[in-house]
């Protein structure tokens, strides 16, 4: 993978933090979701042993991986990056809700179904993990846009029409 360093390719100062934000989530995101994939049996058990019906359960069984892999895909490719930004935020938006609300002792029983690093952490530790990513994760979706909005117009500057454009980017 070649990272470009202008446009949505991270130039300046913004775009080098976005570069920064974008590969602390990719080590976050990737990891989680290869563990999930790998040993989908013990993923499965620590869902279905969360306190809420097996019916949702399933759901997340299914649509967490799914959604996880999703965002990855979104995040390393340049044209898909703000839906990646999105997904992540709104991921560790539910993780870190779900971590505050078990912190504030909603449910008796409360065993944790994560993996890798996160599995040895206090619950307490796990939402500051989750805090941190969630504030990142926002950040860089603050920084796409701003980064996205300097550059609109920037291809039509160079000779393109805006109508080319526009009908470039329809199609």
């Amino acid at each position: 993978m070649v990272w470009k360093f202008t446009h949505q390719g991270f130039s300046g100062k913004k775009g080098i933090a976005l570069l920064l934000i974008i590969l602390s989530l990719l080590a976050l995101w990737i990891p989680v979701t290869i563990d999930k994939l790998t040993d989908f049996t013990a993923f499965k058990t620590g869902i279905l042993n969360q306190p809420f019906s097996n019916g949702f359960g399933y759901v997340l069984i299914y649509a967490l991986p799914v959604l996880e892999c999703t965002t990855v895909i979104c995040l390393i490719s340049e044209k898909l990056r703000g839906i990646g930004l999105v997904l992540s935020t709104l991921l560790m938006v539910a993780f870190t809700g779900y971590v505050g609300i078990a912190l504030l002792g909603a449910w008796e029983k409360l065993p944790c179904g994560c993996g890798s690093v996160i599995s040895g952490m206090t619950w307490l530790q796990h939402f500051f993990f989750n805090m941190f990513f969630l504030l990142i994760s926002g950040a860089g979706l603050y920084l796409w846009y701003k980064l996205r909005g300097s550059n609109a117009g920037s291809e039509t500057a160079e000779g393109g029409s805006a109508k080319r454009l526009y009908n470039k980017s329809i199609l």
